[in-house]
């Protein structure tokens, strides 16, 4: 197991939100220049996970609306950028009314785009959509 700067029990701990319209296609960010993501991010001291989905939500896409979320699981990664380990806890988001693909203050650019699309792609961040929305057994390796 890679060890970073960080004791091996530090997780950098976030949500991350599955966002699916009628057409199968999912709700994907681009934040700082970066390759697409699900849209969520570090939970902070004293947030709950449904807490920090809200503002996350607003932060990358400005999602106002309130929803219901639906645990799917987690990943662990380690980030040699940041040489820290991040674990994503995976959530299903449902809404009344769907969210339209727009981008908030930490967001560059927001889509509704086909996961099937990110099977191969070179960005760990747009495999990880690909695994999580398409390919769930994938998910655990």
């Amino acid at each position: 197991m890679k060890t970073g700067k960080y004791p091996n029990t530090f997780y950098r701990v976030s949500v991350k939100a599955i966002i699916r319209n009628k057409k199968g296609e999912v709700l994907v960010v681009k934040e700082h220049g970066g390759p697409w993501s699900l849209p969520g991010g570090g939970i902070d001291h004293g947030e709950t996970a449904e807490v920090a989905l809200a503002r996350e939500m607003y932060e990358e896409l400005l999602v106002t609306e309130s929803f219901t979320a639906m645990p799917k699981g987690i990943d662990q990664m380690f980030l040699e950028s940041r040489d820290a380990y991040l674990l994503w806890v995976v959530y299903e988001l449902s809404f009344d009314s769907l969210p339209i693909a727009q981008v908030g203050e930490d967001g560059d650019e927001a889509a509704y785009i086909d996961p099937r699309q990110f099977k191969d792609s070179v960005n760990r961040s747009e495999r990880l959509v690909y695994r999580w929305c398409v390919d769930r057994a994938a998910a655990f390796e």
